[in-house]
């Protein structure tokens, strides 16, 4: 089929003028009148609000000329003019378009090139389609997608129509799902649309539903159905033209095919304007709208881009968002577009507008009714914490300026009467009633305001990974000879007061080491900035254990050095020392060494280690070495078993949730483990001798030193946390509790 029609339903709220006064404003939007429209106290019935309304009707129809809605001027404000017209109230009823293939860029050069005339009579406005790319709401730019959207008011991730496939099916109630008196609903459409419509008028909801696809001109078909349905007694009427997507595709959204085609659409909405405007006991709402934007090419591609994500919406109303999107400019990036209204608050708007709106605590729809009070715009969702026991989903928003805010998850309150003004809200009680580890999403409702003058919006928050508390082992205890908890004082204190901290020379400035936010919310750790160096060319943290204390000693030494580490960037050549009690210049000598290794992405750094014994070396795996990210804290645990002979490795990563097993039972090879011990200090952003940097020059490079004469490698800022010292190998389970746990060692009892 190549034109359709589309009917859906509305609902009223607060803030609506009566019949006669909407007809009033109609009759000054279309340029007949300047007076401004009567606000919430039009809502009265009292004779003096029906005086001013008939009376204002009366002039509005004399100045523009027209004579058949009224027959003269009121002399009675109780008693219709119009002996025709019967003595009761008005109904509501709603008319929306859907004009497949017209673009916002079109459109707009239409109604300035003068061809568009009766759409040039709407509030046309600049709105987007296909969800918000990044987030569950992205959908595909197409017609079966855009129209599950018109019809919802919801995106894809609620809707469940995600392509062009046939035989798809609401998951989501459509507009006409809540039935109202008289016939409650009709629509002309294509085979796809009437496809979607199917449960509704089965379950006859929607009463009738026309399909001019077998017409040789299908144009006039559907405009002649939808004329029958307008005169019958619906109260949505759903209305879908197929001729400018079939014209862009057949000739482009260039050609003058394309622009004519426009035209001839324009007139026949005029036709169905003028049809609404002789109905004398209804008030219309009109909609019209183009689903979603075409390529350059006139093609539907389904892609995320400006032009596909582009559409608009047209109202014979003015909407509650005032003059945003009226004129304006299509902008450059997505972005920007997604400020405005979008398709999924179409059918809000008309559900308020005929009293179908769901209240609050039932509320799903992605959109918000663009008539009555204003709801929050922008509502966006992100996840904190991830993959933890203390997960938390922020939200944020645009809120008017004078609504309270109240916030709904699942329906149930969680936060009321936050200040007007509000635009953010972090939800970090949603996992009270969780118990097990998986994969969760929750429904978020944002309310502005209250009683008549609330509205809301709602939103699918991306998916959390929940992790329950695991309790760290009580055996980490046992062996702990050294461990920094970190404190917002410098410097260090060893809470098992076997070994002493400090930067590696009193000279050095106090920016040499810094306190910082911690792995953990509120823990702190240390920053050690190699940019700073003494004359002598020493520079970094040293840590000196206590004599007997020192865990790499003995003839066959059994340790665990565990920490949490961060680096803010990688270094952009060689590498350096993360930790280490050795002189790094070279692997092969006596001691212990981690190092942090240049990577060739921005985003991931290297990390390796190495033992030696004095031209003996055993390594973990080389390059391609192993990569943590830059930008978030990482937990490294490193082992030696003298006994066995054997070095293990792990580095966690709490953010994705990932364990990298750098080296397992990785054997010591030749090192004479008794000689791991070469210097009574292990370096903290450094190696055993505090003058790494200097010293990576070979002798080239003497005091007085200054920072980068040796260019070899490069200085650096390292953060740490949480760091630790056991004179055992830990199991992995008691490593897995570290990780899993999410608390610093200092959480277990020392009883």
């Amino acid at each position: 089929m190549r034109d359709a029609h589309m009917a859906s339903p509305l609902s009223q709220g607060p803030g609506f003028p009566p019949p006669s006064a909407t007809r009033y404003l109609n009759a000054a939007q279309a340029g007949c009148l300047q007076h401004p429209p009567l606000g919430r106290a039009g809502r009265s019935k009292t004779g003096l609000i029906k005086a001013l309304a008939v009376a204002s009707l009366s002039a509005a129809l004399a100045a523009c000329g027209g004579s058949e809605t009224s027959s003269g001027p009121a002399t009675d404000p109780e008693t219709p003019t119009n002996p025709e017209k019967p003595d009761t109230p008005s109904t509501r009823h709603a008319l929306i378009i859907d004009l497949d293939g017209a673009t916002y860029r079109a459109v707009q050069q239409g109604m300035a090139a003068g061809s568009l005339p009766n759409l040039a009579k709407l509030n046309v406005q600049l709105a987007y389609s296909g969800g918000v790319v990044g987030t569950p709401s992205q959908q595909a730019n197409l017609d079966m997608p855009g129209w599950a959207s018109l019809l919802t008011g919801t995106w894809a991730n609620r809707h469940g129509v995600v392509s062009t496939a046939p035989d798809q099916v609401l998951r989501q109630n459509s507009l006409f799902h809540s039935a109202q008196p008289g016939q409650n609903a009709a629509a002309v459409a294509s085979s796809g649309l009437a496809h979607l419509l199917k449960a509704d008028h089965d379950a006859e909801r929607l009463h009738e539903l026309a399909d001019c696809s077998a017409q040789a001109v299908t144009l006039s078909c559907v405009s002649t159905q939808a004329m029958k349905m307008i005169e019958g007694n619906y109260r949505k009427v759903l209305v879908q033209y197929r001729s400018a997507k079939d014209a862009a595709l057949d000739f482009g959204v260039e050609s003058p095919d394309y622009l004519a085609t426009l035209s001839k659409l324009d007139k026949e909405i005029g036709t169905l304007m003028a049809a609404t405007a002789k109905q004398q006991d209804r008030e219309w709402l009109i909609v019209v709208t183009g689903n979603h934007g075409l390529s350059e090419h006139g093609q539907d591609n389904g892609l995320p881009l400006l032009s596909q994500s582009a559409t608009f919406l047209a109202f014979n109303q003015r909407v509650n968002t005032g003059e945003q999107g009226i004129g304006a400019s299509l902008p450059q990036t997505l972005a920007e577009l997604y400020q405005y209204n979008s398709l999924v608050d179409v059918a809000p708007t008309v559900m308020r507008y005929l009293d179908t709106l769901p209240p609050a605590a039932e509320y799903k729809l992605d959109g918000s009714s663009l008539l009555g009070p204003q709801a929050v715009s922008n509502l966006n969702a992100t996840v904190v914490d991830n993959n933890s026991s203390s997960v938390a989903i922020k939200l944020d928003w645009k809120a008017p300026a004078d609504a309270p805010i109240d916030i709904l998850r699942d329906g149930q309150v969680i936060a009321s009467r936050l200040p007007a003004g509000t635009q953010s809200y972090t939800d970090n009680q949603l996992t009270a009633d969780l118990s097990s580890k998986g994969t969760y999403q929750f429904d978020y409702t944002v309310q502005a305001g209250s009683g008549e003058q609330a509205a809301w919006r709602n939103l699918i928050s991306p998916p959390i990974s929940y992790l329950p508390p695991v309790p760290l082992a009580t055996t980490l205890r046992n062996g702990l000879l050294s461990y920094y908890p970190f404190s917002a004082t410098l410097p260090p204190v060893d809470a098992q007061g076997n070994s002493s901290m400090a930067p590696a020379s009193a000279d050095l400035p106090s920016a040499a080491g810094v306190v910082v936010p911690g792995p953990f919310s509120g823990t702190h750790g240390l920053l050690v900035d190699t940019n700073h160096v003494t004359v002598e060319g020493l520079e970094g943290y040293r840590m000196t254990p206590t004599q007997g204390f020192d865990i790499s000693t003995g003839s066959s030494p059994q340790f665990t050095i565990g920490f949490w580490y961060q680096v803010p960037q990688c270094i952009d050549r060689n590498n350096v020392t993360i930790l280490s009690n050795k002189n790094y210049v070279s692997g092969g000598n006596a001691g212990v060494a981690i190092g942090l290794f240049s990577s060739s992405t921005k985003n991931q750094c290297g990390v390796a280690f190495n033992i030696g014994s004095g031209g003996v070396r055993a390594d973990g795996p080389t390059n391609p070495y192993t990569q943590i990210p830059v930008g978030r804290w990482v937990y490294i645990a490193f082992e030696v078993d003298g006994v066995a002979k054997k070095m293990n490795m792990q580095i966690f990563d709490p953010v994705i949730g990932q364990t990298t097993q750098v080296a397992a039972g990785k054997s010591t090879g030749a090192v004479d483990l008794s000689k791991l011990s070469p210097y009574p200090q292990w370096g903290i952003g450094d190696d055993g001798t505090g003058k790494f940097l200097m010293n990576k020059c070979n002798g080239s490079v003497t005091p007085p030193y200054t920072v980068g004469k040796c260019a070899v490698a490069p200085p650096t800022q390292q953060m740490f946390g949480d760091l630790a010292m056991w004179n055992r190998v830990l199991s992995d389970e008691e490593l897995q509790s570290i990780y899993w746990s999410n608390k610093p060692l200092s959480s277990l009892s020392t009883h």
